[in-house]
């Protein structure tokens, strides 16, 4: 560490060697001013424009995708921000480790290159789909997801729930 080979007795070694790290980057932390006034001029009304843009899409995909899956919206309304979570037909892959990635998510990334989380809730068999929505996102990406979804659930050999 930077204070290894000091000669300092002013205080203990432990903070000579590491209360400086070499290779400390400030320049994240120096850039978030001018991240902020970006993000809040996105939107007209600024951060709640960007909030607003973002919970309006969700709720658009969370209606998509339980159109889709004909089952009713798992939580009303108001209890969604910027993301989204639906019930999904069963996994074939009960027991599976926890770091294991469900065959879905697998299939909708590497032959559609959506990149949604499919996880097991509360425990496998039982999953969920999550949806994440932010200003760069769109809505056609949400009709793209649920045009792809049926065929490769069946493809998956996810069971109906």
């Amino acid at each position: 560490s930077h204070g290894a080979n000091s000669g300092r007795k002013d205080r203990s070694r432990f903070r000579i060697e590491a209360d400086w790290i070499g290779t400390l980057d400030p320049s994240p932390w120096l850039c978030i001013p001018t991240a902020l006034r970006f993000l809040g001029g996105l939107f007209e009304g600024g951060f709640d424009g960007l909030r607003a843009h973002n919970r309006d899409l969700a709720l658009y995909g969370r209606r998509l995708l339980c159109e889709t899956l004909g089952i009713a919206p798992p939580c009303p309304e108001s209890m969604i921000g910027s993301l989204a979570s639906v019930p999904i037909p069963d996994g074939t892959v009960p027991g599976s480790p926890p770091l294991f990635l469900d065959p879905l998510h697998v299939a909708l990334f590497e032959t559609e290159r959506i990149e949604v989380p499919v996880m097991n809730w509360p425990k496998p068999p039982r999953r969920l789909l999550r949806i994440s929505a932010q200003a760069h996102n769109h809505r056609s990406e949400y009709e793209r997801l649920v045009a792809v979804l049926p065929r490769l659930l069946q493809h998956t050999g996810s069971r109906p729930s």
